[in-house]
Order: C-alpha cells, then structure tokens, then sequence
C-alpha cells in the first residue's frame, strides 16, 4: 500500500475515532436522541467509506499480483473474497 494511501485511511480512522468520541459525550450528556442517531449515521458513513477505499488497495494489490501471472480472473476474485471477507 502506497504511503499516501496509508496516510489518507489513517487520517479518515482518526476523524472517525473522534466522531465516536462525540458519541460518547453525547450520550453521556444525555443528548437527544435524533442528535445521536444522526452523529452516529456519519460516523457509520466515515468508516464504510474507509473500508471501501480499503477494499480498493486490497483489490489493486490482487490485481497488480495477477498481471504478473498469478492466476486467472475466477482465482482473483477468489483471493479477493477471502481478503476481504464476507463483504462482498
């Protein structure tokens, strides 16, 4: 995985993190209930957008590694499904 690609989940998981802070303070503030549920809603978006733009560099990796020859399309998306798990 590239640096820059690394940096970029990193920096996505730490506003995440923070975002899950909030939530903690929310509740434990006895926030309203709408307020939660939104705040929770961006975060759950933050981390699927981290886990797709994992599963891409995951998939570039699998792809880069069957150019140079390690197995057919079929045997790709095979390695790609267990590297990824259920998800898919």
């Amino acid at each position: 995985m590239s640096e820059t690609r690394k940096a970029d989940l990193l920096h996505r998981l730490r506003r995440a993190e923070g975002q899950v802070r909030g939530l903690q303070k929310l509740l434990a503030n006895d926030a309203d209930c709408t307020k939660i549920a939104q705040q929770l809603l961006a975060t759950r978006h933050a981390l699927d957008s981290t886990y797709v733009r994992l599963s891409l560099s995951v998939s570039e990796q699998e792809l880069a590694q069957a150019d140079g020859g390690a197995g057919s399309v079929s045997e790709v998306f095979d390695r790609l499904q267990q590297r990824l798990g259920r998800s898919l």
